[in-house]
Formats: structure tokens, sequence, C-alpha cells
């Protein structure tokens, strides 16, 4: 880990933190839903700001990179999907609070593992913006835990799940474009190798890594959120009728702030 790296990290997660303790004093829910697409919007942006900063340097002859226009990386279909959940209309439905819940776990494993395994490159824009957008999805995915729209339990495994099913999806609609297209195979979610670093580290093992980090985070959270009686282990027949944050009390006692 490079100097850069390290000042980084350490900048950017004690901004994030100072911004949480505030922001989670907000109550009225369309300054909630407000503070959270700022932030989704500021990600993107920072995402795709190349585009117009080589348009400009260029001459009117712009640099597109393909993950910009097509979510090839994890990371960047949690950035579309923080969007998108921050546009919801309605935050009270069954299909935003699993939405919610699947990309406030992606966005945080994505921001991070980018965060911690790439230089920032203060002096090259190209790279910095980079590290820019994966700091906003931290903090937007982290807002979505802090301020209530998602309750942690371990049966947050299940929308977890289905999102990553979701991802399998997406990727194979990106290669089948880019086939269709003439184009090299992207190798859209790793779903034909690994990255460069670790190739033999397939997309199953990515997925099972995920599942086994969100299980074993949240069941150590029950243990000191909730009494006995209303952990997964003697809760675990709501599998099969779950419904995020109301499952039951307990579930809506768990939110860091409302």
């Amino acid at each position: 880990m490079t100097r850069d790296q390290i000042i980084y990290i350490l900048c950017s997660f004690s901004i994030i933190s100072l911004i949480l303790f505030f922001v989670h004093k907000i109550k009225k829910e369309k300054h909630k839903s407000a503070f959270l697409f700022l932030v989704s919007v500021a990600c993107l942006g920072f995402h795709i700001s190349t585009m117009y900063t080589t348009f400009f340097q260029n001459g009117g002859c712009g640099a597109v990179a393909a993950n910009q226009i097509f979510p090839i990386y994890f990371c960047n279909y949690m950035m579309d999907l923080l969007v998108i959940v921050s546009a919801w209309p309605d935050k009270d439905t069954k299909f935003f609070k699993n939405m919610a819940t699947f990309t406030a776990y992606g966005g945080c494993f994505g921001a991070l593992i980018t965060v911690f395994a790439t230089d920032p490159g203060f002096a090259e824009w190209g790279s910095f913006q980079s590290a820019l957008s994966h700091s906003c999805l931290l903090l937007g995915c982290l807002y979505l835990f802090v301020g209530g729209y998602v309750k942690i339990n371990v049966f947050n495994l299940v929308p977890y799940s289905f999102g990553l099913l979701s991802c399998g999806v997406v990727g194979g609609l990106v290669e089948l474009i880019f086939y269709l297209g003439g184009l090299e195979s992207p190798n859209a979610m790793y779903l034909v190798h690994g990255p460069k670093e670790l190739p033999a580290f397939q997309w199953w093992m990515f997925a099972l890594s995920m599942l086994a980090i969100i299980f074993i985070f949240t069941s150590i959270w029950e243990h000191f959120t909730r009494k006995k009686e209303d952990r997964w282990f003697k809760t675990y027949k709501d599998l099969f009728t779950y419904i995020p944050c109301k499952r039951n009390q307990a579930i809506e006692s768990d939110s860091v702030n409302s």
C-alpha cells in the first residue's frame, strides 16, 4: 500500500464518519431522500467525469471507458442501483427495501475493495476521480443503514442472494451486447474469469465470500443487539415469509437512526 493510499483512506474515512455523524440526525423523509440522491449523483458524476475532462483537454475528442456506459464491474452496478434507490418514490414498498438491502451491502463491498486496492493518484484526475466516486458510493450505502432504510439482520442474506442473481443477469446481458457488437468480451461481473490480479478467483467465489461475510457480521450484530429468542436461529422460519425491516418488532428497533 502506497503513502497516497494510506493518506486517502485515512482522510476519506474520517470525512465519511463526520458526515454520517451529522446527517444521522436528519428526521424528515424528504431531506433524507435529498441527501441520499445528492450523494448518488456525486458518485455517478465523479465516475463519468473523465468523459468530459478528456473532451476539453483533447480539443473536443473525449475518451469513454466501457465501464462508464455499461455496468461491467460489480461496483458500477452498485453505483447505478444507488441512484435508483435514492430516487425511488415510495421507500416503504417491499421491493424498495429488498433493493436497498442489496445495494447497501453490495456498495460497501465494492467501495471498500476498490479504495483499499487502488492508488488514488492525487496528481492524475483519471485515478483520483475513481477513488472519489467509490468514497461517495461508500457514504451513500452506509447512509442506507444509518438513515434507517436497511435494518441489519441475518435475513438480509435473502435479498442479497437475489441481488447476486441479478448481477449474473446484468453481466450476461452486457456480454451479449458486446458479442453482438463484434467486440471482445469485457468479462462483465467476472463471469468469464477472475480479475487480472486473481484470475483463478471466479465469480461464484466472490458471491460465496460476500454471503459468508454478511452472515458472520449480521450474526455478531444480532448477538449484541437482540434477545436470544429474537435471533435468527430462533426465528429461521421467517425466511419463508421474509419482509425486510418489517419481520418483527425487534427488527424495527435495530435502526441506528430513523
